[in-house]
């Protein structure tokens, strides 16, 4: 598996992936993803912008399929996080899909993005997580993360905050190296 900067061009597999997810969630019975948030416009704009500062990351398996795609930022919301965890230094887990054929890569993917976050010199990774999905708060859990609070939005629909030290390393599969191959990006502005 490589993970490399996504590109414009990726915007559409994105968008497909999430889709994707979506549909498999709410065959599960979860409401996860069912509407863009807060509009399909400003979803898409938000996915462009992170691709344009080099934010987002696709997983592409040895013959170059898109297996997973992830955002990791330093953006703390302040909303969801308080002053005195805004001065930590962090990096925010966004957007992590993983295609129903590569099930199981998300470890992975996480284990890239805090040793990522750590080589960048942060303490945490953390990630705002649908409220209401408890098994994807279990996912988390089971990864490494410690549940932080869980806040009442309205609004937002991701307020289960969860947070990992950037450094850590468990559960990684041996079999599944993820290499990094970065490309330069053309950035626009966010």
């Amino acid at each position: 598996m490589i993970i490399e900067q996504a590109t414009i061009d990726d915007l559409p597999a994105i968008l497909a992936m999430r889709q994707e997810a979506s549909d498999w969630l709410a065959k599960q019975g979860i409401n996860q993803w069912a509407a863009a948030w807060p509009t399909p416009e400003a979803q898409s704009e938000r996915i462009l912008s992170s691709i344009r500062a080099g934010e987002t990351w696709m997983v592409r398996d040895n013959d170059g399929a898109t297996a997973a795609t992830v955002a990791l930022d330093s953006f703390s919301d302040p909303k969801l996080w308080t002053p005195e965890e805004q001065q930590q230094p962090s990096m925010y887990l966004h957007r992590l899909i993983v295609r129903r054929k590569y099930s199981g890569l998300g470890t992975d993917v996480i284990e890239w993005a805090c040793k990522r976050a750590g080589e960048l010199g942060n303490d945490w990774v953390r990630i705002d997580v649908w409220t209401d999905n408890v098994g994807l708060h279990r996912y988390y859990e089971q990864r490494g993360f410690s549940h932080v609070r869980t806040l009442d939005l309205g609004d937002y629909p991701s307020g289960a905050l969860f947070q990992r030290k950037a450094t850590d390393r468990h559960g990684a599969r041996a079999d599944l190296v993820i290499a990094e191959q970065s490309r330069n990006l053309p950035t626009r502005g966010r």
